[in-house]
């Protein structure tokens, strides 16, 4: 944190909102395929890209495949995690029947090749609907055996990147909006998470300063990317800061999440705490076999051992440029030195 701007951050604590609803303040980004990235017990997973693809569940109109999907709820259920399901709104069938370009895909062979707008909307409800219906926990249409229900849906993923999405801001804004209502329409519990933002560069704050207006109604909770780019370079907040005054400018007030962090050269504890005392409710973590820089054993191991310290907490502050104060459950103090 820049010095000039430490006095008010000191100031500043953090109380968990009512969505935050598991024991945990932190996750990973998960693959069941790498069995060093199925997350921890009682923590938040976030499957990343995951099986909530409409490509992956219908591969053809009206033939609908679970396994996948069902396989990261029984193992989440297994390990007590808090799943966040991220929804990707493409497949090949559909996006094929109006000659949409095809795009590179991301994640491999097993993503979808294409990732524009529905040509379909109608095609793409009758999906969501399945979706929801399938994992909302109301003994209806349910998964066999669910007991841990999503709650926490995430629209979409850093639609500002051509890489994730093939289409213009109008068209996210439209496919956002209209999955939110129709899941609150069917789940009354549900809680929409913001398709996260990929930084606070300034191609990213132009897009969500025009974007997070239009769909500010729709979500309840916001988030915020930090990817380090291959020299590692970082932001010592994971971007906290800075997207917490782009919502403040549009007059947004809601939770902020991270829902991918990477610490990249920046000192994890540092990174972990100033984000948490600049606003963030929940950080999830890249995992530990995520593309990218890799976090080192050592700073692996500081930042397991900070999260059984202070797990669960219910605020934080920052007490001097290198301490802080962390009010937990039973409502005890712990001085965590960074």
């Amino acid at each position: 944190m820049k010095k000039i701007q430490f006095i008010f951050f000191i100031t500043m604590s953090l109380i968990i909102s009512k969505w935050a609803v598991a024991e945990s303040r932190f996750g990973d980004l998960t693959e069941l395929r790498d069995e060093r990235m199925r997350g921890k017990d009682n923590q938040w997973v976030r499957p990343h890209p995951g099986p909530f693809i409409w490509n992956g569940i219908e591969r053809e109109k009206g033939v609908f495949s679970w396994e996948a999907a069902d396989k990261y709820i029984v193992y989440a259920q297994e390990h007590n995690q808090k799943t966040i399901a991220t929804i990707w709104p493409h497949a090949n069938w559909e996006q094929k029947s109006c000659k949409r370009k095809k795009a590179r895909s991301p994640f491999g062979r097993k993503f979808t090749k294409y990732l524009s707008k529905p040509c379909s909307m109608e095609d793409y409800k009758n999906f969501l609907i399945k979706l929801v219906d399938r994992y909302d926990g109301d003994g209806k249409n349910d998964m066999p055996g669910l007991t841990k229900p999503i709650i926490h849906w995430q629209i979409m993923n850093e639609p500002e990147f051509k890489m994730f999405f093939k289409g213009t801001e109008d068209d996210f804004v439209e496919i956002f909006n209209f999955s939110s209502k129709l899941i609150k329409s069917k789940q009354t519990d549900a809680v929409i998470i913001m398709a996260g933002a990929a930084g606070m560069f300034p191609e990213n704050k132009k897009y969500w300063k025009s974007a997070l207006p239009k769909i500010k109604n729709h979500f309840d909770i916001a988030a915020i990317h930090h990817i380090t780019p291959p020299d590692g370079k970082c932001d010592k907040e994971f971007w906290v800061d800075e997207f917490s005054s782009l919502l403040k400018s549009l007059n947004i007030k809601k939770p902020i999440w991270v829902t991918e962090a990477m610490i990249g050269k920046c000192k994890v504890l540092s990174s972990y705490i100033n984000a948490f005392a600049n606003g963030a409710e929940i950080i999830i973590d890249v995992g530990v076999n995520a593309p990218g820089m890799k976090m080192s054993k050592r700073s692996r191991k500081k930042l397991n051992e900070f999260i059984e310290k202070i797990d669960g907490f219910k605020s934080v502050k920052l007490v001097s440029e290198k301490q802080a104060e962390f009010i937990m459950k039973d409502d005890s103090k712990k001085i965590i030195d960074f």
